[in-house]
C-alpha cells in the first residue's frame, strides 16, 4: 500500500468518478483504475461499487476511507509544515459555496488570501445550500460557505459575516412613492414575487422570517422561481416582479438606481453567512489555513460585510 493508491481511492469516493479524479491528481484513468485494483487486491476486498455510472464506495470502503483521509491529511501536514518552513504555501483548495458567496464572497476572499500566499489554485464550485451541505456530507469537499444552516450533529457551521436581506423592486413610478426605506407585508400582498429555488439559503432564511412572524410563507404571490441570482435582478428590473435579496448581492443595482430595496416592517432581515464542514473529520492543513484567515478577514474587516 502507498499514497498513490490511498490517493486515487480518496479522489474517487470525492468525485465520484475514475475520469474527474485523474483529471484531477493529473494521472491517467487508467493508472487510478490500476492504483485502485492494486490496492483492493492488497486489502483483499472490494473498495468501490463499480456496478453504475456514480461510482461509490462500499461498506468497507466507508470505512477505509475515514482512515485514507487521515493518512493523506498526515502526509500533508507534514510537507505543508517543511514547504512553509523553507519556500512558503503552495497546493489547491476545494470549495463549495453557494450562490452569493461565490459570487460576492469568494473572489474578494481570493484575492486577499493570494497576496499572503501566492502559489495556490483555488477549485470554486457554484452550488446551492443544500447542495453544498450534501456535498460535505458526502465527503466531496471539505469545507464550503452557505447562508444557511440545519440541525446536523456531522456539521459544524461557524459564522463568517453578518448581512441582511431586502425587498427589491423596479426603480419605477409605483414603487418610487414610498418615501419611507420600509414596506409593511401587508402592502405586498397583491404583487408578484419571484423566488429562488427552494434549496436556497436565501429563500429558507426568508422563509423563516416570515414563520417566525407569524406569516404563513405560502401566502405569497410566487409567479416565478430562477435558480440564478442576477436573473432574478435582471427580471426585478425589467417590472416583471419583486423579490429578496441578499444586500451584498444588490448593492451596485441599488447604487446605479437600476432597481429600489426596502425593508419590510414587520421583520427583522438580518441573517448571516457560515462555513460549513464536517465536524469530526480531520481537515487538510492548507484547508485549514484557508478557514483560519477567513475567519481573521472578517474579524477584522467586519465593518464591510454589509
Amino acid at each position: 500500500m502507498d499514497f498513490k493508491q490511498i490517493e486515487a481511492f480518496v479522489y474517487v469516493v470525492r468525485y465520484k468518478s475514475f475520469s474527474k479524479a485523474a483529471d484531477a491528481i493529473y494521472l491517467t484513468q487508467p493508472t487510478v483504475s490500476a492504483h485502485i485494483s492494486s490496492l483492493e487486491n492488497e486489502i483483499g476486498t472490494k473498495l468501490l461499487d463499480r456496478s453504475s455510472k456514480v461510482i461509490h464506495p462500499t461498506k468497507a470502503g466507508k470505512i477505509f476511507y475515514e482512515y485514507a483521509v487521515n493518512l493523506m491529511n498526515t502526509r500533508d501536514e507534514a510537507i505543508f509544515s517543511l514547504n512553509n518552513f523553507t519556500q512558503g504555501l503552495s497546493g489547491k483548495i476545494h470549495i463549495a459555496a453557494s450562490t452569493v458567496p461565490s459570487q460576492f464572497i469568494m473572489p474578494q476572499l481570493i484575492l486577499e488570501f493570494q497576496k499572503k500566499y501566492k502559489s495556490i489554485f483555488f477549485n470554486l464550485v457554484q452550488l446551492d445550500t443544500n447542495q453544498v451541505l450534501e456535498e460535505i456530507l458526502d465527503n466531496s469537499f471539505e469545507i464550503g460557505i452557505v447562508g444557511s444552516k440545519i440541525n446536523n450533529d456531522k456539521l459544524k457551521f461557524e459564522s463568517l459575516l453578518k448581512d441582511k436581506m431586502v425587498l427589491i423592486t423596479p426603480n419605477n413610478e409605483k414603487f418610487n412613492k414610498f418615501h419611507s426605506n420600509s414596506i409593511s407585508i401587508e402592502e405586498l400582498k397583491n404583487e408578484k414575487f419571484i423566488f429562488r429555488e427552494s434549496g436556497s439559503g436565501t429563500r429558507k432564511e426568508f422563509e423563516k422570517k416570515m414563520i417566525k412572524a407569524g406569516k404563513d410563507p405560502k401566502s405569497i404571490n410566487i409567479i416565478a422561481q430562477f435558480n440564478s441570482a442576477e436573473a432574478i435582478k435582471q427580471a426585478v428590473s425589467l417590472g416583471l416582479g419583486i423579490s429578496i435579496a441578499s444586500c451584498i448581492s444588490v448593492k451596485d443595482y441599488i447604487r446605479f438606481g437600476i432597481i429600489k430595496a426596502f425593508e419590510i416592517k414587520e421583520f427583522d432581515l438580518n441573517r448571516e453567512f457560515y462555513l460549513v464542514y464536517y465536524k469530526n473529520r480531520p481537515m487538510s492543513p492548507l484547508t485549514n489555513v484557508f478557514k483560519e484567515f477567513a475567519q481573521n478577514y472578517y474579524k477584522e474587516n467586519s465593518s464591510s460585510s454589509v
